[in-house]
């Protein structure tokens, strides 16, 4: 069982009332305003750590001029992945097939009508297209990884003023464009290998929107090098007034508990003489 925190008193399993059997201090509202005061210095130390990471976040988004320019070149990859990445032109005596192909298109006719089935004949059952489909699918993948880069950018930026946060930026605009060019390179092929079987059927060729894919991410590497080359540092929010009232807090509260600990003293040494 717990002690009386007043006397010190070692209440028993029949001490039910919620005065103290001893000394009748009340042991539900004992020090209630001292434990609320306890429960505001925890809040404000909390505030106290927590607010540098606010302030690291606000300055990385909108802290300086360049910060709010970076906000805005984080949504140019994401944004040009919808204008024509490639174009495709099928010339077939019953049907012509002219179209442009955008990240859009991509997700629509590949990914929500899960079209993998065909994708796969066309690689597993034919010598002659293997390759070419084989590079049509990575060119796939890899403008689909470049898109998930160009998305991670937007919530890494918000740790942009971290140690490390430079370094990350740099390798994922990096990624992204490692990723693009490979998806580039890897049409190419495909390209290449429907020209070599169809001949004057089959025409395909980059669009705009593959570089300028490039370069937003050049731009996004641009920026971020521009901002650590000035090296403007965080505006931290002043907390030396809650760190002052905790420290005066905890000295009040180490002099309270010991003139407790000394009255709780005192009161089993009178205790101890009347017996």
């Amino acid at each position: 069982m717990a002690n009386c925190p007043k006397c010190g008193y070692k209440l028993r399993m029949i001490d039910v009332k919620a005065e103290c059997p001893k000394c009748g201090v009340n042991l539900l509202y004992y020090n209630q305003q001292e434990r609320l005061a306890l429960d505001a210095d925890k809040a404000e130390e909390e505030h106290i750590k927590f607010q540098p990471k606010i302030d690291r976040i606000k300055f990385a988004f909108v802290g300086t001029k360049l910060s709010i320019v970076r906000l805005i070149s984080l949504l140019i990859p994401i944004g040009v992945m919808f204008l024509p990445l490639v174009n495709v032109n099928v010339n077939m005596p019953w049907n012509t097939i002219d179209k442009d192909i955008s990240i859009l298109n991509i997700v629509m006719d590949v990914i929500m009508n899960l079209k993998f089935d065909i994708l796969i004949d066309m690689i597993t059952g034919s010598d002659l297209m293997r390759v070419a489909f084989i590079f049509y699918a990575a060119a796939i993948i890899f403008i689909l990884l470049a898109a998930v880069f160009a998305i991670l950018n937007i919530p890494f930026d918000a740790v942009s003023c971290s140690p490390k946060g430079f370094k990350r930026n740099i390798t994922l605009s990096t990624c992204g464009i490692i990723f693009t060019v490979l998806s580039i390179i890897s049409f190419c092929v495909f390209n290449s290998q429907l020209s070599k079987v169809f001949g004057a059927i089959y025409s395909g060729g980059l669009g705009i929107g593959s570089f300028l894919v490039i370069l937003g991410f050049v731009i996004i590497i641009v920026i971020n090098i521009l901002i650590k080359k000035k090296n403007v540092p965080v505006k931290y929010t002043d907390v030396s007034e809650y760190v002052e009232r905790i420290a005066r807090r905890k000295e009040e509260i180490a002099e309270m508990e010991a003139q407790a600990a000394l009255a709780r003293k005192a009161y089993r040494e009178r205790q101890e003489q009347g017996k």
